[in-house]
């Protein structure tokens, strides 16, 4: 064999050496779960429950960092710029990894090329949820009400560029009206403004705040109610199938992971997400735990991304 032949075949004895010794000790440090929401919401709970069972399986500190801000843009482009090496990861979701990128042109990242997919945590079904005192106990009721309104409703959202965003976009389309966005920094804080009835309406999934008194939930967004809201109807039953955003949960590590690194983190994710315990305690904060690899997570983010580039093509269009 020629010196130049052993030298190659010495290299990729060692590349495999290298990602099989990856593998076996990863992770050898903590690891951090980077989420673009503030503390209390959905993905920042869902995120913790994870991080506590990873950290279980692991033998060593999961932690999770919140890096919020531009429609959870900071938070991504954070874990899109890390190292390569598995230790930072990123809890996302539709908002941070569709909505964002297509409706805000200076994202800092590309959903696709500058991230390695992980998992698919879940799906969260969809509430549209309005102040108690608001006249108004369904979704046709809501449409009736607010044509009839002097002035524009107000909807909050989590911000701009978000699914919530989009939800509220789709209403007005569906219900051909005019509303009022109000953005804010989270899902949590614009549902306790929605409680104290100084916004009218909101979106978002179903969890324990949304199903106090001072709020009440007009419709699921979707074609079928959900089973812990027995008598709510959905959206396609009270004549407005287009009020309907697909919203999930998902993982991903930074561009150019090592797949032996990228395969551990996904078993991990996958084995702690198979859990009784740990799909309890994320469906109660309204995310239902459909797990799935990141060959999934990948063509789901792409599906979507094809999809709401069509919406926004149709909206276009309306406005001319």
């Amino acid at each position: 064999m020629s010196t130049c032949k052993s030298l190659m075949l010495g290299a990729m004895l060692l590349c495999a050496a290298a990602g099989a010794s990856a593998a076996q000790t990863f992770p050898a440090a903590p690891v951090r779960i980077v989420v673009s929401t503030p503390p209390g919401g959905a993905s920042d709970t869902s995120a913790r429950v994870i991080a506590e069972g990873l950290s279980s399986l692991w033998k060593q500190p999961v932690v999770v960092e919140n890096k919020t801000g531009a429609s959870g843009t900071i938070g991504a482009a954070a874990v899109a710029r890390a190292p390569a090496d598995g230790y930072t990861v990123f809890f996302g979701t539709g908002s941070t990894h569709v909505v964002a990128p297509l409706m805000l042109p200076d994202t800092p990242y590309d959903p696709e090329r500058d991230f390695t997919p992980l998992a698919i945590v879940g799906y969260a079904p969809f509430v549209l949820f309005a102040r108690s005192d608001l006249p108004a106990n369904t979704l046709q009721e809501l449409v009736a009400y607010a044509k009839a309104q002097k002035s524009d409703l107000n909807f909050g959202t989590s911000g701009p560029a978000t699914i919530y965003e989009v939800a509220a976009l789709l209403l007005e389309r569906e219900g051909k009206l005019k509303l009022n966005h109000i953005p804010y920094k989270g899902l949590a804080p614009m549902a306790m403004d929605v409680a104290a009835g100084r916004v009218d309406l909101g979106v978002g999934p179903i969890d324990g705040y949304l199903k106090n008194d001072k709020l009440k939930v007009l419709a699921v967004l979707g074609n079928e109610r959900v089973a812990s809201l027995p008598n709510v109807p959905s959206s396609a039953e009270a004549g407005y199938p287009g009020f309907a955003v697909p919203v999930w949960a998902a993982i991903w590590g930074p561009p150019g992971l090592p797949a032996p690194v990228a395969a551990a983190l996904e078993h991990g994710l996958l084995q702690v997400l198979g859990e009784s315990q740990v799909q309890g305690k994320i469906a109660a904060t309204g995310v239902f735990v459909q797990a799935a690899d990141g060959r999934a997570l990948r063509g789901l983010v792409r599906r979507d991304l094809t999809a709401l580039k069509e919406f926004g093509a149709s909206q276009a269009r309306a406005a001319r």
